[in-house]
C-alpha cells in the first residue's frame, strides 16, 4: 500500500495486487483500502455471478463496467455502468451480474 497517498486521503488502486474475493455463488477479484472508518473496493466479479446469501451491511457503490441486478426481499434494481447505487444497512440484498461480461464496480462501506 501506499501509506502516503492514504494519509492524503488517496487509493492508488492502478498500482494494487488484485487478490481473491469470495462470498457463496460469487467469486472474484478485489483490490481494497481502508481510509478511516471506511472500506473502499475495487470489485470485479465474474459474468453471471449470483450472489446466494443476503447481506444486511450497507453499501455506496459507482458501477464502472458490466450489469448487474440488486435484489432486495420486496424489488429489484437494475445498474449498469455509469450507475450509482446507495444500500442502506439492515436492508436485506444480494447482487446477480448478467451473462457474458464481467462486473467492475466501486464499493464503499463503512468498518465497525
Amino acid at each position: 500500500m501506499d501509506k502516503e497517498l492514504i494519509e492524503l486521503g488517496a487509493v492508488n488502486f492502478p498500482n494494487m495486487e488484485w487478490s481473491t474475493w469470495e462470498k457463496p455463488g460469487a467469486v472474484g477479484r478485489v483490490k481494497m483500502s481502508f481510509v478511516g472508518n471506511k472500506r473502499l473496493r475495487l470489485l470485479e466479479l465474474p459474468p453471471g455471478f449470483n450472489e446466494e446469501h443476503w447481506c444486511l451491511k450497507g453499501h455506496i457503490g459507482y458501477v464502472l463496467q458490466g450489469e448487474f441486478t440488486i435484489h432486495y426481499q420486496d424489488r429489484k434494481v437494475a445498474c449498469s455502468p455509469g450507475m450509482g447505487f446507495v444500500i442502506p444497512d439492515g436492508d436485506p440484498h444480494r447482487s446477480q451480474g448478467m451473462d457474458g461480461s464481467p462486473t467492475l464496480v466501486f464499493v464503499i462501506d463503512e468498518i465497525d
